[in-house]
């Protein structure tokens, strides 16, 4: 640019700038941060080993895997906290480490060929040797449709002073089995990261009309106070922001034929108590009134401890471990019912946003919530059990009885990564 005119080099540079910070907000403040926490761990371990924190004083590229192996063994036995972490929280924190080397000027060692998103092979085969060795109380199992509905067994929504927020426990486990939701965009979570919370404002109803077309309301709207929610026909959330970087999208679910059971019927009930104590748009969906009137909110231990409770009194049916269950079983909960039901592979990835063509996704998911009832078929093949033998070791977690053996490796979390 040094031979360019002025005018041009004082363009290139406005846009470098629009550029950058269009990069910057690709992270959160909290990913930067923990990257960068990451990184001073990783420089402390090569202080103990002699090494440079770039490897550029290394030779070999798998002499400098041996290093982020190493450091990725005891990452996993430690964590932070003296704890051991999963093997995903593992790839995540090697991950750092590839982008901090990079950040300094060398390739990052994890690639065998730069520009390519496969780990080298000998990384890649630490990785998967971590996580079969997972401790299976640190996964997440897949909650099905028999431990929710029994919810509205265990949990008592007229109890008088936590009666609505067990309403609430209901209403957004259901929703979060339909629409795959990850923890942090249905309820009160710290480790929100990219993720959002769904706001009041975030929803739209189809409604059903006498003698006319259905109609698309905002769920802020106050003429749905007087709609029966058996006229709800279809529920759409907008994801405002979420971890694949994806903004706007919009995903909606059709009605099942259970009320109870339903995505449209429980986000309605849902938003119907927000707009009964005038709540503003930017009101969260697990936030919630209180027996007092104080805004309260739904944390992902609530819902945690609701599947926990429910499972415990079905185990001998589902072949489900209570204590494998967390806020985040239910995203494979969803998806387990969708392979369940024979439902291709790429149409839940698609529904679970694992994949970030933006708009073959918004097409292809916008589509298919009007041509095919996926709620329905969640519903009607929900009802999966596992063999019990699977709690010893659940890296060789069979598939559930009713499910076709093509999905082997995606029920195992082999293509569809979180």
């Amino acid at each position: 640019m040094e031979a360019a005119p002025p005018a041009t080099r004082n363009s290139f540079a406005a846009d470098l700038r629009d550029a950058l910070a269009v990069a910057d907000e690709a992270n959160t403040p909290k990913t930067d941060a923990g990257r960068d926490k990451i990184f001073g761990l990783w420089t402390s371990f090569c202080q103990s080993v002699t090494v440079r924190p770039d490897l550029s004083d290394m030779q070999g590229q798998e002499t400098k895997l041996t290093y982020i192996m190493v450091f990725g063994l005891r990452y996993q036995r430690e964590g932070q906290k003296n704890k051991s972490v999963t093997a995903g929280t593992v790839t995540d924190t090697i991950l750092a480490v590839g982008k901090g080397i990079a950040d300094l000027g060398q390739p990052d060692p994890r690639k065998q060929v730069q520009g390519e998103k496969r780990n080298h092979p000998l990384l890649a085969a630490f990785l998967r040797g971590l996580a079969k060795s997972d401790d299976p109380t640190k996964r997440s199992y897949p909650a099905n449709i028999t431990i929710i509905e029994n919810l509205y067994h265990v949990l008592d929504t007229n109890h008088p002073v936590k009666g609505q927020a067990n309403q609430h426990v209901i209403n957004l486990t259901i929703a979060a089995y339909y629409w795959l939701l990850r923890p942090a965009e249905y309820t009160d979570s710290r480790d929100a990261g990219r993720s959002q919370a769904f706001h009041f404002r975030d929803v739209f109803f189809s409604i059903a009309m006498p003698n006319a077309p259905d109609k698309m309301v905002n769920a802020t709207d106050r003429s749905l106070n007087d709609v029966e929610e058996s006229r709800v026909r279809i529920a759409t959330l907008t994801f405002t922001d979420q971890k694949n970087c994806v903004r706007g999208e919009k995903i909606s679910q059709r009605a099942t034929d259970n009320p109870d059971l339903c995505p449209c019927i429980s986000i309605f009930r849902i938003t119907q108590h927000l707009r009964e104590h005038n709540a503003p748009p930017a009101t969260r969906l697990c936030d919630y009134y209180d027996s007092h009137g104080n805004l309260s909110s739904i944390k992902p231990g609530f819902i945690t401890n609701g599947l926990r409770w429910s499972a415990r009194h079905l185990k001998q049916y589902t072949g489900i471990d209570p204590f494998l269950l967390s806020a985040r079983s239910l995203r494979p909960g969803g998806a387990t019912a969708l392979l369940c039901a024979n439902i291709d592979s790429d149409v839940i990835m698609l529904l679970g946003r694992w994949k970030s063509n933006a708009m073959f996704r918004y097409l292809r998911v916008q589509a298919l919530a009007h041509s095919v009832n996926l709620a329905q078929k969640m519903l009607d093949h929900g009802k999966y059990t596992f063999a019990p033998s699977v709690y010893t070791k659940l890296a060789d977690m069979p598939l559930p009885r009713e499910t076709p053996v093509a999905f082997a490796e995606v029920l195992n979390h082999l293509e569809i990564e979180d």
